[in-house]
Parts: structure tokens; C-alpha cells; sequence
């Protein structure tokens, strides 16, 4: 049966990292099922899905912390389990853009707590604008099913952006949505 950890490596952004990474889970006969990379200033974060035999899962367990010394990587790994598909007919891609203000992340993120909506997704990047004045932008994906009226989300989602002074535009994504 296969077991599945969830492992997070961050450190100093160099050519080469996410190849030991992924060198050594292969080593451990393990698997990269999903992953992902971003920078943030000079550190790089990583975080995947590795899926493999329990003596495999293990191994890479007992030899991550040792390499992750050696790398100058802080690393947290956590069993987990496959993960369990719901039936999301549909995705909302909606991106918010407009001045730089502090607590515009919180108030998105409140507003789709508060509505229990499924977050498939959520990225921003603030940057200075030619004036010198702050810009940002976020982008968010929302999983819905078929219970979520997508038009009157649209309208409260615009509301929103209203509010917070920004602009928004929505891609809608039809069909079965699976990450």
C-alpha cells in the first residue's frame, strides 16, 4: 500500500537544490507525486507530495534531516494520505489588482472563509509601480460545486473589490476540477 509525506525544504535560493532534493527521494525509492517552487526574496521554498512503500517513506524520513543539514535547508515533513477528490464542477479564477494596501490578503481570504469556499489556489506579488507608488496584485482559484451560484459570487466578489478600492476580473474554468 502506498504512504504518502507531505515534505517542505526552504533555504538560500542556488543552481542545483531542487535537484538533491529530488535526487535523494529517488534514492529513497520514493516518488514526487506533486510539487511546487516559488522564490521569495533569495530563498527558495519547495513543497511536494512524495508518495512511496512505508520502508521507502521511512528511509527518506530518517535521511532528509541529514542532507537537509548539509544543504543549510530547513525541512518539516508529514505523513498524510491520498488525497480525497470532491465533486467541484467548476473553478473561478478571479484576479484583484489596484493600489498596495496592508490587510487586503485578509480581507479576501475572510471573505471566502466566510462562505466555506474551497481555495484551490492563491498567489500575489506587490511591486512599485513607475510614480514609486505600491501596486499588487492577487489571483485567486476557487473550486465550486454545483451548489455555488457562480453569477451571484461574481457580483459579491466584485462588491468586494469595490470596497477595497481595486479592480477584478473572473475566467471561469467548466468541467471537473481535480487540484
Amino acid at each position: 500500500m502506498t504512504q504518502y509525506l507531505a515534505v517542505t525544504a526552504m533555504g538560500t535560493d542556488r543552481p542545483g537544490i531542487v535537484n538533491k532534493l529530488a535526487t535523494l527521494t529517488a534514492s529513497c525509492d520514493c516518488d514526487i507525486i506533486d510539487s511546487r517552487v516559488a522564490i521569495f526574496g533569495n530563498e527558495f521554498s519547495l513543497i511536494m507530495l512524495v508518495g512511496g512503500s512505508y520502508s521507502a517513506i521511512a528511509r527518506l524520513e530518517n535521511e532528509l534531516p541529514m542532507h537537509a543539514a548539509q544543504w543549510e535547508l530547513l525541512t518539516i515533513c508529514k505523513r498524510t494520505s491520498e488525497h480525497t477528490a470532491v465533486d467541484f464542477t467548476s473553478r473561478l479564477v478571479v484576479e484583484f489588482e489596484g493600489q498596495d494596501r496592508r490587510g487586503t490578503m485578509k480581507q479576501i481570504t475572510q471573505f471566502l472563509a466566510d462562505r466555506e469556499l474551497d481555495l484551490a489556489g492563491f498567489s500575489s506579488n506587490a511591486r512599485q509601480s513607475e510614480d514609486g507608488s505600491g501596486l499588487q496584485q492577487v489571483e485567486v482559484r476557487i473550486n465550486a460545486t454545483a451548489r455555488v451560484d457562480l453569477d451571484a459570487l461574481e457580483a459579491n466578489l466584485s462588491d468586494l473589490a469595490e470596497e477595497l478600492n481595486l479592480t477584478c476580473r473572473f475566467r471561469r474554468m467548466e468541467g471537473a476540477q481535480t487540484d
